[in-house]
């Protein structure tokens, strides 16, 4: 009967660990590009309709089991790739704080989050309130792959910058701090915090 009882506490502990994995406790570090879009009677304010940044930059932080801080950059060192020309310049910084919700569909973990960006454009820099979300697949224990979707607001007061949307995608990379800081987590905390 203890064998029968242990067998299944095991085997529940597993299913919580395989279920339940959060993909968002470590620090990662991201790269990719971004493409933003403004509506028409912005864009002939801007200057363009779509500009492409590359690269996009990013840094993740864990602040808890389900939320995290986000500092993210955007660059258009690139003014044509093909299908889009920049002849508007376009920088961007920002701050998020993120909800991350537990994986989906075993190895997708989305998220949604909130914050603000400065934006700089032939004009000069602009705050703006941002929300959205977006979700890493990872590929692996390590890496993944990481579309993301701003809303990007700016208010009428600021006419140097209009509200947009951005896209970006990124590769993610997760850099395990939290394991090699000395934090004491054992590794049942990996396993969804059973312990025997």
């Amino acid at each position: 009967m203890k064998q029968k009882t242990l067998l299944i506490a095991i085997f529940t502990c597993l299913s919580v660990s395989v279920f339940s994995q959060n993909f968002n406790d470590s620090w990662q570090i991201g790269v990719g590009f971004g493409i933003t879009k403004f509506n028409e009677s912005d864009a002939a304010y801007i200057g363009d309709q779509y500009l492409f940044q590359v690269p996009t930059l990013s840094l993740t932080m864990p602040i808890g089991q389900s939320f995290s801080l986000d500092g993210a950059m955007s660059f258009n060192t690139i003014d044509d790739v093909g299908f889009i020309s920049n002849s508007a310049k376009y920088f961007s910084m920002d701050a998020s704080f993120r909800y991350n919700f537990n994986a989906v569909l075993e190895k997708f973990a989305p998220y949604v989050f909130v914050g603000g960006s400065l934006v700089d454009s032939e004009r000069k820099m602009t705050p703006t309130l941002n929300f959205g979300g977006g979700g890493i697949y990872w590929v692996s224990d390590k890496v993944g792959i990481n579309p993301q979707l701003y809303y990007k607001h700016s208010f009428e007061g600021y006419e140097s910058m209009r509200s947009h949307i951005q896209g970006t995608l990124g590769v993610v990379f997760k850099l395990n701090w939290n394991n090699s800081s000395g934090s004491g987590r054992s590794s049942a905390d990996h396993l969804g915090g059973c312990m025997f």
